[in-house]
């Protein structure tokens, strides 16, 4: 039997925010916050279980099913490295309908920059079904990034 060859994909996304590094990283921090923006699309996935043990070692699920297709995704990661408003390192896997997909290694460095943030997000991948799945990853990571300020936005965090 030969074994799936794995395919390892990189990118970063920077950005600049008009809100408070503390801000920024509540995105992460706060499950409220976390919550609205780290899900899927609304009109076409259905919850099933999220949870956010925020602290160095601890975990993080978030699992949810496509309405159309029936495809449930797991995301479970560890949180490695917790600097409040500076960076933060994690891994998660990604699983769907039960077939394990991906892991990554996740870093994200925020630094002050008149009045707003910097932002850098770094995700190195190994896609375990031995196809090149980056770019999906980072247009899905762009939507998520949106969202994020679109979240800032509607509670004030830009200030």
């Amino acid at each position: 039997m030969t074994a799936t060859p794995l395919f390892h994909g990189t990118f970063t996304v920077k950005r600049i925010w008009a809100a408070p590094p503390r801000r920024v990283f509540g995105a992460w921090s706060d499950p409220q916050l976390k919550a609205q923006w780290f899900t899927g699309p609304p009109e076409r996935w259905t919850l099933l279980r999220r949870s956010l043990d925020f602290r160095v070692g601890g975990h993080e699920v978030l699992e949810g099913r496509f309405q159309e297709s029936g495809t449930v995704t797991l995301f479970e990661a560890r949180f490695h490295v917790i600097e409040p408003a500076r960076r933060l390192v994690y891994t998660y896997d990604l699983h769907h309908s039960g077939r394990f997909h991906s892991v990554t290694l996740s870093s994200l460095e925020l630094e002050s920059e008149a009045g707003g943030t910097r932002f850098s997000y770094t995700e190195q991948i190994v896609f375990l079904d031995g196809k090149d799945g980056t770019a999906d990853r980072r247009h899905g990571t762009g939507i998520q990034f949106d969202m994020i300020e679109a979240t800032l936005r509607s509670c004030g965090g830009m200030q």
